[in-house]
């Protein structure tokens, strides 16, 4: 099993037996697009929680991106409905969230997390583990103890203030978290056509190397570790 350890010092190719723990042999590839003038993979996942496939799901984008090393993997929380804060005790879902969050540690590939509604529980901790995220004007976000969500959040605003907003469990708008240094993009007109995602992939696509730079330097200083991950979800 892939684990990213504190030194980051795995390889590319450790990277790769780790996700072969939660890898389905079964490609899910209609809810799967490649932007080739973008550099880009996009991977939807339509319901809120996280069930058996949409581990799968996430598991194959990832290792197809250390084999293709696409500039970004867009992970697009396309659910716009309801959310679901349910602790789910599938294996392989520690591993998916570090994996992750290590990718950018062994390939130059941006992990973003697109989000176009309600985000709550382990949806939005594995938002919170890739390198960045981007949202839609309408999303929320539901800050709760979740897993590792404390740890990431803590990473990215320091602990006092994480601390704070997770007990406080205050419902967020995409431009409170914006504000928070928690988004870096809010998409004020959203639509169907996914115009504003290829809109932003296109100009962060002009900027590629140093937000890669930045990012890996950034879990460089600030590993996630396994044995974090798992203790965190109770394992």
């Amino acid at each position: 099993m892939l684990m990213f350890d504190e030194g980051l010092q795995s390889s590319g190719k450790r990277a790769h037996s780790e996700l072969a723990v939660i890898h389905s042999p079964r490609a899910i590839y209609e809810t799967s697009r490649k932007l080739a003038d973008l550099d880009s993979v996009v991977v939807s996942k339509t319901n809120s929680g996280f069930r058996r496939e949409d581990i799968e799901r996430f598991s194959d984008a990832l290792e197809e991106a250390l084999d293709e090393h696409p500039r970004f993997l867009v992970f697009d929380f396309a659910h716009r409905n309801g959310f679901s804060e349910t602790r789910n005790g599938f294996d392989g879902l520690p591993e998916l969230i570090h994996a992750c969050a290590n990718l950018i540690a062994t390939s130059s590939v941006v992990a973003v997390a697109w989000v176009r509604g309600p985000m709550a529980g382990a949806d939005l901790e594995f938002a919170l583990a890739c390198s960045m995220m981007a949202a839609e004007a309408p999303a929320t976000f539901t800050l709760s103890p979740y897993g590792a969500a404390y740890a990431f959040l803590a990473r990215k605003i320091g602990v006092a203030r994480a601390e704070q907003i997770m007990l406080e469990r205050d419902v967020l708008d995409a431009a409170t978290m914006r504000d928070l240094l928690l988004i870096r993009h809010v998409e004020s007109t959203p639509d169907e056509n996914d115009l504003a995602l290829n809109g932003f992939l296109g100009r962060s696509l002009r900027r590629h190397n140093a937000l890669a730079h930045m990012y890996r330097a950034q879990r460089l200083v600030m590993p996630v570790s396994f044995e974090l991950v798992r203790a965190a979800h109770g394992a």
